[in-house]
């Protein structure tokens, strides 16, 4: 139902009053008021009374669109005949059955599932996973990880440890993590140095620089590296072909545990089933998390290979003795079974592959802005590197106030997403080719709009 200014004003009062919201700057929120989003279906959303595309899909989840009361109704019988058991001793069969499908479509053999109630603790559990693999096999002393610069991998203390991304304020939390990460060069072609590299040859930098920083330190020293296959923080970084295999062969190389972190690539969001496997790489250990319900139950995992889970065989000095209270809740495998049926179904891995190859050539469209200096991504995961001056290459927030300006441009035109230094266009995987034309219409406006107000037509 809709509510009137008097409702929506009320509860902003309220929300003002009494909700913390995350992230935002107080006196940003006071000034413009909360953003409440009420309603959604298919690809959009009702946030403060107005209906847009949801251009980010929600914090890049939905991939099965707004509105699934299949997948309600999954739940709302799950939670009538168990709600909950013991999750430290006991499962469920809705619980069983998912950790069954999803060894089904996750490549090679990533069989074994361990549960979560989110991404940063799946990214939590893969690190000390990582770690504890060592010990059982009698190396503690494989006690550090390779991450790179400029990624996102959570906000618990292990998965902050490995984050890197400016926004997340690292260092101010520093005094209560170890500092055991170390961090290797983002394959983020758009910033290399040599201009006259090809991606091929910046992606063999990168990868090569991890083994680099693992001969530097001692390859007795290392547990694991850690990495998004295509990096959304990074502006949806994209390596070379040769990237993830060079990667895969370093760390077999030297012992070390490969993790890929699937929380945003995964379930369908590039085209494939997960990011990793446009690269026929198999990772020793998979987050997940976001896609596997599509945001309708909070459910995250980490996904290992059987070589990894059976040096976890045997007494209580072996066993993994780390969980969280909501892993493996019997909603959370209710949802998902039916939200990768939907999946399967409706052909919607297919689909991101087929409207996210229109949706890029419509974007690159746009690199005739001069706000807009490269569009880039693959499946439904893309964005546009925005600049102030492109002739010298100057950050989009360089201007004060334009990304925060071009954020409220596109929400009042009809699109929802998120602008900085890129703007994200990440829309749930039912998005068709008409809804793409719509899309870029209102995004080719907007920033019209915002280079016309800061002085860049």
């Amino acid at each position: 139902m809709n509510k009137n200014n008097d409702e929506l004003e009320k509860l902003q009062e309220t929300a003002l009053r009494y909700y913390w919201q995350p992230t935002q700057p107080w006196n940003e929120i006071a000034e413009m008021g909360p953003e409440i989003a009420d309603a959604s279906d298919g690809i959009r959303i009702r946030i403060n009374g107005k209906w847009g595309i949801d251009a980010m899909s929600g914090l890049v989840l939905v991939n099965v669109g707004h509105g699934r009361s299949s997948i309600v109704e999954a739940i709302n019988q799950q939670l009538t005949q168990i709600h909950y058991g013991n999750t430290f001793t006991t499962s469920s069969p809705a619980v069983i059955q998912l950790a069954e499908k999803l060894a089904s479509i996750t490549p090679g053999d990533l069989n074994r599932t361990l549960f979560t109630s989110g991404g940063s603790e799946a990214v939590e559990t893969a690190l000390k996973i990582a770690y504890q693999y060592h010990v059982n096999r009698g190396e503690p002393q494989r006690a550090k990880f390779i991450a790179r610069q400029g990624s996102y991998h959570g906000i618990s203390r292990g998965a902050l440890g490995v984050t890197s991304r400016a926004v997340d304020a690292v260092e101010l939390f520093a005094p209560i993590m170890s500092n055991t990460t170390r961090l290797a060069p983002q394959p983020q072609y758009y910033w290399r140095e040599d201009r006259a590299q090809t991606l091929e040859e910046f992606s063999h930098d990168c990868a090569t620089a991890i083994e680099d920083i693992i001969l530097a330190e001692g390859p007795e020293t290392f547990a694991a590296v850690i990495a998004e296959p295509i990096s959304f923080s990074a502006g949806v970084a994209v390596p070379g072909s040769n990237y993830w295999p060079l990667l895969r062969e370093i760390c077999d190389k030297y012992g070390l545990l490969l993790i890929a972190d699937e929380v945003i690539n995964g379930f369908g969001r590039t085209g494939k089933w997960f990011g990793i496997q446009n690269w026929d790489v198999i990772p020793d250990l998979m987050t997940v998390a976001k896609g596997i319900t599509s945001g309708y139950w909070p459910v995250g995992a980490c996904i290992a290979r059987d070589h990894v889970f059976d040096a976890f065989k045997g007494d209580m000095d072996v066993t993994y003795r780390h969980h969280f209270t909501y892993g493996g809740h019997p909603a959370g495998g209710a949802a998902g079974l039916v939200n990768l049926q939907i999946m399967e179904e409706e052909g919607l891995v297919d689909n991101a592959a087929r409207v996210g190859s229109y949706l890029i050539s419509k974007l690159k469209e746009l690199e005739s802005h001069n706000s807009v200096i490269e569009a880039r991504g693959i499946g439904l995961l893309c964005a546009l590197e925005l600049v102030a001056d492109k002739g010298n290459r100057t950050p989009f927030t360089s201007l004060d106030g334009a990304a925060k300006r071009l954020t409220r441009i596109l929400a009042e035109s009809g699109v929802y997403t998120r602008a900085n230094d890129h703007l994200f266009i990440a829309p749930p995987l039912t998005t068709t080719e008409d809804d793409v034309d719509a899309l870029v219409e209102m995004v080719d406006k907007s920033l019209a709009m915002v280079e016309m107000e800061f002085g860049l037509s």
